[in-house]
Parts: structure tokens; sequence; C-alpha cells
């Protein structure tokens, strides 16, 4: 479903990648800055270039995927999530916690973005 998200959202350059999941957090922190400038843009109605809005979709439909792949899988092993999220959640609302936990780590950017985008979900938004 992520694959068929991005593929769409970026025309189809996506596709051949192997997975954003297994990218070094170092592009995941270029497309979600990206994503950060692109939210800011639009509160001020500032014009985004067309790389510049795909790397932000990109990012966007990656943690989107990545909290509902969690919430899902957390659902079927009748488990619970190791981070817990606000209700009405939004990947948006993700991109903030995920480029602060980046920054904060750049000795980490060379891991799997998967892994990155847990550890700061987890760093984020604890579960009591």
């Amino acid at each position: 479903m992520l694959a068929f998200v991005l593929c769409a959202v970026t025309g189809g350059g996506e596709c051949a990648d192997p997975g954003m999941g297994k990218e070094p957090g170092s592009r995941l922190l270029e497309r979600c800055r990206a994503a950060q400038q692109a939210l800011a843009a639009e509160a001020s109605a500032t014009d985004k270039t067309s790389e510049r809005t795909a790397q932000a979709q990109s990012c966007e439909a990656f943690l989107d995927g990545f909290i509902w792949g969690n919430a899902w899988a957390s659902w079927r092993e009748r488990r619970d999530m190791w981070f817990c999220l606000p209700e009405k959640f939004s990947a948006r609302q993700a991109v903030p916690a995920v480029v602060d936990y980046l920054e904060a780590h750049p000795d980490r950017l060379d891991e799997d973005s998967h892994l990155l985008v847990f550890l700061a979900l987890t760093a984020a938004y604890p579960c009591k």
C-alpha cells in the first residue's frame, strides 16, 4: 500500500527504489525537512518547487504508512504499540518529531529510516 502511495504521489520515480524504510536516515531527514518547510509555506501561502513538494509528500506518505502499519500489527498481534499517539494523530504531526529526532542524532543518520522513525515516535510519544 505504501509503495502504491509513493508511486502515485511522486509520479513513479520512487517505484524503482528498494523502499524508503531501507534508505539511510540522512535521506529521510532531507525528505522530512522538505515536508516541514512545505507545511510552513502552506501556512504562509509561499510557492514550493515540485521537487520539494514531492519530497514532502513522500515523507508524509512514509510516516502515514509506518504509523498505520504499526497500529495494524499491534491489533493483529493483540499487543500494545511501542508508542502512544494522541487521538486523531496525523502523519503531518509526526514530521516535526522525526526531524527533531534526526537532527538530535546525526550519528545515526546512516541507519535505516524505518528504525529511526520508530525511535523518533517512541521518544516523542512514549506510552505511560
